[in-house]
């Protein structure tokens, strides 16, 4: 007598898959069929070097493949988005964020920092199918994939990286709706040219400086009416802030650039009262690239990316901590500092922020680690602009944590700030003490000053667990307000 083993269903066939990270996407192939998504196809570059791989095993004559490839080298994907549906031959279990489902992926699509987005690709959605949104924050690009995969794919999610998170992002002004797009960072600015229509901004070019590049970015439509603005770039000139108006329907209608140099440029577009923006961040003195969003024919709405400028006098000493883990984050440089708040635990800390004083206005920092309730908090509040922050010191260690998983014990080392003191012309402001018994392994001290100099200025790296690594900018103490 004969016997047959089993045949696996079509959920017990599925398996988890985890790319992990690299540097960039450089192209998706799509295998769809009428039940969805057969496979993804996916070339990454990592130092320079294209690693492909692929989910979904599914194959015949019935596939269309569409490819998507990312061309520009400073493009990249920063959204996924599509469905998820009962496919026809079998429920298969989904994970997507913290939910279960029976579903698998039947539609997809990709947007990129150019504001680009491919064809949607898949079979057309089900009545009871739901919409999923992989996105990161702020300026994130697509480094990695990780889901399900058997026949098809049946989960998906991602793994975003800021793509530079030492920039300062303002945030588009103007209608909600529309393509997004983000230019990204370069170098610099070498020209603007405005499209008008009607008394509204109808289209914007802009020539990037990348090295010896040049680089152009347009977005809208092109107009017989336009206008342009060409900066003294090789004389070092940028912009420093932008300003215009919107009309009653919430599209751009007019703009004017500013720059280092005292100049303006000329109205762009027709003005609308009433509905004016302005756009100059403090502490970020250099436009690097824009982002916004458009429509066909319209400008629906513009932000931008503006970076530190590091001249003499202002100096950026070396930060201290770890560079294996953490995003960057860089408040840029002030007049001087005017509040700084810590929380953390029992052995390290979790997250700063720093209030600054530019002239007469606060400006406040944003966070940087995760803020919890639960947490212990210090404030240190300085005294106006008679106490300035001259140094700070402290503590960076490694210790190792362990952790239990189906009777097995895991050992991980993890990097913490376990101490920060903030010395000023007046005080000291301490953070924890430097507690020989919690159990770090190896502990670094550390201190940053520079003799004769002020700090107007933090910049660092954090988790969502813990502070990572901190750096300043500093002044001449005669030099800064």
């Amino acid at each position: 007598m004969s016997t047959r083993s089993p045949v696996p269903t079509l959920s017990e066939q599925y398996h988890p898959f985890d790319d992990g990270v690299y540097d960039c996407v450089k192209k998706v192939i799509i295998g769809e069929d009428t039940q969805g998504i057969a496979y993804i196809t996916i070339q990454y570059v990592r130092n320079g070097d294209v690693v492909q791989l692929e989910h979904g095993s599914e194959r015949g004559a019935q596939i269309t493949e569409t490819e998507f490839e990312v061309k520009d080298p400073d493009e990249y994907i920063t959204c996924i988005e599509g469905t998820c549906g009962e496919a026809n031959f079998c429920d298969s279990p989904i994970a997507l964020w913290t939910e279960k489902f029976y579903h698998t992926v039947s539609e997809i699509q990709f947007t990129t920092s150019h504001g680009r987005t491919s064809p949607k690709i898949g079979c057309k959605p089900e009545a009871d199918s739901f919409t999923f949104k992989l996105k990161g924050k702020n300026g994130t690009k697509l480094v990695g994939l990780h889901g399900k995969s058997g026949r098809f794919l049946e989960a998906l999610k991602a793994y975003f990286v800021v793509v530079s998170s030492t920039l300062k992002q303002l945030e588009p002004q103007g209608r909600s709706d529309g393509h997004s797009w983000d230019d990204g960072a370069y170098d610099g600015l070498r020209k603007v040219c405005i499209g008008e229509d009607g008394g509204r901004v109808s289209s914007v070019e802009f020539v990037y400086a990348k090295g010896n590049e040049c680089i152009t970015h347009c977005h809208g439509r092109h107009s017989n009416e336009r206008k342009q603005f060409e900066l003294r770039y090789e004389d070092g000139e940028y912009i420093i802030s932008f300003e215009g108006t919107t009309d009653k329907d919430g599209y751009i209608s007019s703009l004017i650039f500013n720059t280092s140099m005292d100049r303006s440029s000329d109205e762009f577009g027709k003005a609308v009262a009433n509905n004016e923006f302005f756009l100059k961040p403090r502490g970020f003195h250099k436009l690097v690239g824009f982002r916004g969003r458009s429509c066909v024919d319209r400008i629906n709405a513009l932000g931008a990316n503006f970076a530190v400028v590091l001249a003499p006098p202002v100096k950026k000493l070396q930060a201290q901590g770890t560079n294996d883990q953490g995003e960057e984050w860089d408040d840029g440089v002030h007049d001087n500092v005017r509040m700084i708040t810590v929380t953390y635990v029992y052995d390290c800390v979790v997250s700063v922020t720093f209030e600054y004083a530019n002239g007469a206005e606060t400006v406040l920092g944003d966070p940087h680690g995760i803020l919890d309730d639960r947490h212990e908090k210090k404030e240190f509040k300085l005294c106006d602009n008679n106490e300035y922050i001259t140094s700070v010191e402290g503590f960076f260690g490694q210790k190792w944590i362990s952790t239990q998983s189906a009777g097995d014990e895991f050992k991980s080392i993890y990097y913490n700030m376990k101490r920060l003191d903030f010395n000023t012309n007046i005080r000291t402001y301490s953070v924890m003490e430097n507690n020989t018994r919690d159990g770090y392994l190896a502990v670094v001290p550390f201190k940053l000053e520079e003799k004769g100099h002020k700090i107007v200025g933090f910049r660092g790296k954090s988790t969502e667990f813990s502070l990572q690594q901190i750096g300043v900018y500093v002044k001449p103490i005669d030099d800064a307000n």
